[in-house]
C-alpha cells in the first residue's frame, strides 16, 4: 500500500478526479508498451477473469504507469521485449489531450509555421506524376507574410519515370484533361507574399487572432460554439457533409497549423475523441518520417446526389499522442475518380506535412 500511494500522481490528490484526467491517465497507461516474458514463459494479458489479486495487480501497474514510473525487473529475470498496444480512436485522442494541455502556454508577434505538401496526379501521357512544395508563413494581429518554393514536378515512383521515358522525356505534360504542367525536377526560388487584414485563418468561416484566443477550453462548448455556423454542407464544395465529419473537416485546421492555447489545442481534442465516427487506422509513418497514429472519420468526402464522376477520398490526420500535436493531414483515394481518377484504392494522394509551428518575435 505504500508503493502504491507513492506512485500515485500528485494532482490525483485531495478529491475526486475530473472525468477528463481519469479518462485521459487510463489511456496513457495502456498506451505504454507492455513488456511480456520470452523463453515461452506464459505472459500476462489485460483483461476478464484476472481475479481480486490479478485485477489489484493491474490497478497498481496502471497507476505506476501513469506516473510514468517504468516496471520494475528483478535482477535475473529473463530478457523482455516491447509488444505494441493498440488504442481506439478515443484513447489515441485522449492521451494527445492530456499531452497538449501540459505544454507551456507561449506568445509572441508572430505564429510561425513550416510546412511541406505533396500531391500525384495522373497525367494524358500515361504515368504519375509527384507535385512538391514547401511553404512558410509568418502571422501577426492584423497582416501575414508567405513564402511558397516549388520543389519540383517529376515522375512519382520509378516505374513512371520508365515510362516517362518511354514516352520520349516529353518536358510539357497534360493532365485532369486539359491543365498543362511542366516537369521540373530541380526547386525553383521561393516566391514571397505580403497581405494585410485580421481575418486571416479558416475555422467553417473566417477568423481573426481574437477569435482563435476566445475559443472555448471545455469541449462541448467549443463544439457548440463551432457549429453555430455548420450549414448541413461542406465548408468548402457545398456538397451534403453529415455534422461529425464537417467537425472534423473544420477542426483539422485547429489542431495542425492554428495558434490555439494548449487548453483550447487539448478541447479539440477531447471534442472529436466523442465523435463515434472517428476510427484510429494505426501506426503510419508521414511524409517526413515522423511516426503517429492515424485518425479518420467515415465517408468525410461526401458527393452531391447522382455524382458518380468525382473519386471518394478519405482524410485522415496524423498524431503524435505523446507530444500532443499533429503531424500532418493525408488524403487516400478510397474510389478513384475526378482528379484521382488512375490511381489505386489505398493511395496517398496528397500529403500537407508540418514540419515547425511557434510563435517567434523575428519580423519575417
Amino acid at each position: 500500500m505504500e508503493e502504491l500511494r507513492a506512485a500515485r500522481p500528485a494532482h490525483l490528490t485531495g478529491g475526486p478526479v475530473d472525468p477528463h484526467t481519469r479518462q485521459a491517465e487510463l489511456a496513457h497507461a495502456f498506451a505504454q508498451p507492455t513488456r511480456v516474458p520470452r523463453r515461452g514463459r506464459k505472459s500476462l494479458t489485460w483483461g476478464l477473469g484476472l481475479g481480486l489479486a490479478g485485477a489489484a495487480a493491474a490497478a497498481v501497474t496502471a497507476v505506476a504507469l501513469a506516473a510514468g514510473s517504468a516496471p520494475v525487473v528483478s535482477p535475473g529475470a529473463p530478457d523482455v521485449a516491447a509488444q505494441p498496444v493498440t488504442l481506439s480512436a478515443r484513447e489515441v485522442l485522449l492521451v494527445a489531450a492530456t499531452s497538449a494541455e501540459r505544454r507551456p502556454a507561449a506568445a509572441g508577434d508572430y505564429w510561425h509555421v513550416s510546412s511541406r505538401s505533396r500531391s500525384l496526379h495522373p497525367v494524358n501521357e500515361g504515368f504519375v506524376i509527384s507535385i512538391e512544395q514547401e511553404s512558410e508563413s509568418w502571422v501577426g494581429a492584423d497582416e501575414q507574410w508567405g513564402s511558397t518554393r516549388a520543389l519540383g514536378v517529376k515522375p512519382a515512383t520509378d516505374a513512371d519515370r520508365a515510362a516517362w521515358e518511354k514516352a520520349g522525356s516529353p518536358r510539357e505534360l497534360t493532365f485532369a484533361g486539359r491543365k498543362r504542367i511542366s516537369i521540373q525536377e530541380s526547386a525553383e526560388r521561393p516566391r514571397t507574399g505580403h497581405t494585410r487584414g485580421q481575418e486571416i485563418f479558416w475555422l467553417g468561416r473566417n477568423v481573426t487572432m481574437a477569435d482563435l484566443r476566445s475559443l472555448p477550453t471545455d469541449p462541448a462548448a467549443l463544439k457548440a460554439d463551432l457549429l453555430r455556423f455548420y450549414e448541413g454542407k461542406d465548408t468548402e464544395s457545398g456538397a451534403p457533409m453529415a455534422e461529425d465529419a464537417w467537425l472534423f473537416r473544420v477542426t483539422e485546421g485547429l489542431i495542425t497549423d492554428m495558434p490555439v492555447s494548449p487548453e483550447v489545442l487539448a478541447a479539440a481534442f477531447r471534442m472529436l475523441a466523442d465523435l463515434p465516427s472517428v476510427t484510429s487506422l494505426g501506426q503510419v509513418t508521414d511524409a517526413a518520417g515522423r511516426p503517429g497514429t492515424a485518425i479518420a472519420i467515415a465517408d468525410i468526402s461526401q458527393r452531391k446526389p447522382g455524382d458518380t464522376a468525382k473519386g471518394v477520398v478519405q482524410v485522415r490526420l496524423i498524431i503524435d499522442e505523446k507530444s500532443g500535436r499533429a503531424l500532418a493531414r493525408e488524403s487516400v483515394v478510397v474510389k478513384p475518380g475526378g482528379l484521382q481518377a488512375g490511381l489505386e484504392p489505398g493511395t496517398v494522394w496528397s500529403t500537407h506535412t508540418i514540419l515547425e509551428t511557434g510563435w517567434t518575435n523575428e519580423h519575417p
